[in-house]
């Protein structure tokens, strides 16, 4: 049992099948719950992964040595059904690798909990397959198994202390030990801090299963090593211990702080914080002089304007080592919106970063080799490749130093936030309405104004709200995308007719517009279609992995030397005239655009 070296890719898809159908299982009966019941789903979460684990420690625990631990949550009763098929996933889980057993019980438990619940709390429980990935790397690294001290901060489901318990119980210098001895050094090498008890209990038992031939053998079982605490705060705290290696995989979100944790924090933020951030400052405050710190995050750190300050933290006190870009997740983080990645930070003088792209499916991963690159110095975003086909753009993209701004244009973010104006909002046009603005407007790099989604097409405007009206033509970029597009920066131009058949528009708050605010040597529409071409999108792909397109990083998007492409009025004067089609124009355009920065086509 728990044999994890004797799990074949096969077993492990074998594995994943099964799993499917009793995740199906337990959606049904939630969402049934749900239906039949105005209850909270905690307390559904909270019985349903008891009764597994009770089953479960049965099947490890068969000759009754030792109590499964307690944890006091508040519970309901199960029909006879459910707790037959929290028996049949407990009988599942037993036949697993104790690694593949964490990751499902962690899955069970986030999949069981309220969706309110789990935004706040940003929970997204690590794949087994990352959690080994990112423990080569700080092994790689420097890290050892058999004298450091470790802490994973957010330890709920132990996807990352199994693992790493593993490990040290496989180092040849703690497979010497006795069983007492080898307990004794995970209980002073080895913590975990959890805001979610009941998260930090399975984590515990889990840990309890993995030793638990070395509890029998010693006659007693492990102390606790999970703290049940907020370790943003916890982090601040004059009593805080320092670890060798700090791993895991953060809470990603946005958080409310109050003023007192936002002054304790303002070194790494900058306007809205993000859960994820702070535990990076929390680990950098928690680690030692020559630690390391390995987490699983989203990429926005890289380029996010709301992470400059963290860059510069970094910078100065633990830089990336080393950086996995995650470029295929099928079946890996599903509800996670932003690219991810997994990054080692530590001493590093020379800042120099090795990269290296990961493409993932549930049972294997495939490393590929991207290079090594230098970090500036700066709050400015850290352009760096995702993929070993953009190694190339990162020597020609350094020398140029045009930005939008260069080209006479500024970028600003749409004014309406519409669910503040409900009133004002109007599905028929009538005199002193406007037309909205949604980025449904933008279609194909065509302007379109036939929403299809969109019941409220126009609104009405007050005298004081003179700030929402944009009286010009301007360049629209959509503010989100989605996963499934192929392009990240979308744009169109609001047509001249449109502006002198209304007057006045309205940009709702979900789209960028770009508006001319100096000279210009090129137009508006150039700067649309250069904004459009594959080439502008692969460079943009380096500093943002997001499915937002901010504002911040637009602006420090670079683009060619405007001298390099003012043939593409031109080419827009020729289309105009139907003396080339929208291929060859777009295809031109292409082009002009890709040798412009330098680039052999």
């Amino acid at each position: 049992m728990f044999d994890y070296s004797n799990n074949t890719n096969s077993q492990i898809d074998s594995n994943l099948d099964t799993w499917n159908i009793y995740n199906n299982k337990v959606v049904s009966f939630r969402n049934n719950y749900i239906k039949n019941n105005s209850d909270n789903m905690l307390p559904v979460a909270y019985s349903f992964c008891t009764h597994v684990i009770k089953f479960l420690w049965n099947y490890v625990d068969k000759q009754s040595v030792f109590k499964l631990r307690k944890c006091v949550v508040s519970t309901i009763e199960l029909d006879r059904d459910i707790i037959k098929l929290t028996k049949d996933i407990a009988y599942f889980l037993s036949k697993l690798s104790i690694v593949e057993c964490s990751y499902y019980i962690g899955t069970l438990y986030t999949l069981l909990l309220p969706n309110k619940y789990k935004s706040d709390l940003g929970i997204f429980y690590t794949p087994p397959i990352l959690a080994e990935r990112l423990l080569d790397m700080l092994a790689s690294e420097g890290a050892n198994w058999s004298r450091n001290t470790i802490l994973d901060p957010a330890c709920g489901g132990g996807a990352f202390l199994v693992p790493v318990a593993n490990r040290i119980l496989g180092d040849h210098r703690i497979k010497c030990l006795s069983p007492l001895e080898k307990l004794v050094y995970l209980e002073n090498h080895l913590s975990g801090i959890e805001i979610d008890k009941f998260a930090g209990w399975l984590t515990q038992v889990l840990l309890d299963i993995l030793i638990y031939p070395e509890t029998v053998a010693a006659n007693r079982t492990i102390k606790n090593i999970i703290k049940v605490s907020d370790t943003i705060q916890y982090a601040l705290g004059p009593n805080h211990i320092k670890y060798d290696l700090i791993i895991g995989n953060p809470p990603y979100g946005r958080i409310k702080l109050n003023d007192n944790v936002r002054l304790a924090y303002k070194r790494s933020l900058f306007g809205h914080a993000n859960m994820y951030g702070l535990f990076i400052d929390a680990a950098l405050h928690m680690k030692t002089k020559k630690g390391l710190i390995g987490f699983v995050t989203p990429t926005s750190f890289l380029g996010g304007e709301y992470f400059k300050n963290l860059r510069k933290l970094l910078i100065k006190e633990a830089p990336p080592l080393s950086i996995n870009f995650i470029s295929e997740r099928s079946g890996v983080f599903q509800e996670v919106l932003q690219e991810t990645c997994l990054t080692v930070y530590g001493i590093n003088e020379s800042k120099n970063i090795s990269l290296h792209e990961i493409e993932v499916c549930e049972s294997e991963y495939k490393v590929n080799k991207i290079g090594s690159f230098k970090l500036n110095l700066n709050d400015k975003p850290w352009i760096i490749p995702r993929k070993i086909s953009e190694a190339a753009l990162l020597n020609v993209i350094s020398n140029n130093t045009s930005y939008i701004s260069d080209y006479g244009y500024k970028v600003s973010t749409g004014p309406l936030v519409w669910n503040r104006h409900k009133e004002q909002l109007r599905t028929k046009y009538a005199k002193g309405s406007f037309p909205i603005i949604w980025s449904e407007a933008i279609v194909d790099g065509e302007f379109n104004l036939n929403y299809k989604q969109r019941k409220n097409k126009y609104i009405t405007v007050n005298n004081d709200q003179a700030y929402l009206l944009c009286k010009q033509s301007v360049a629209l970029v959509q503010r989100t995308t989605s996963k499934e597009q192929h392009k990240r920066i979308l744009t169109t131009v609001i047509p001249q007719n449109i502006i002198d058949k209304y007057k006045c528009v309205v940009i709702e708050n979900h789209v960028n517009y770009i508006y001319p605010v100096n000279s210009q040597i090129i137009s508006l529409k150039a700067l649309s279609l250069l904004l459009n071409t594959n080439i502008v999108d692969r460079i943009f792909r380096c500093i943002s992995g997001s499915v937002a397109v901010s504002v911040s990083e637009l602006n420090v998007l670079p683009l060619p030397d405007i001298d390099k492409v003012t043939e593409i009025d031109s080419l827009i004067t020729m289309y105009e005239y139907a003396k080339i089609d929208k291929e060859t124009l777009i295809n031109k355009i292409e082009s002009i655009a890709t040798h412009a920065y330098g680039i052999e086509v």
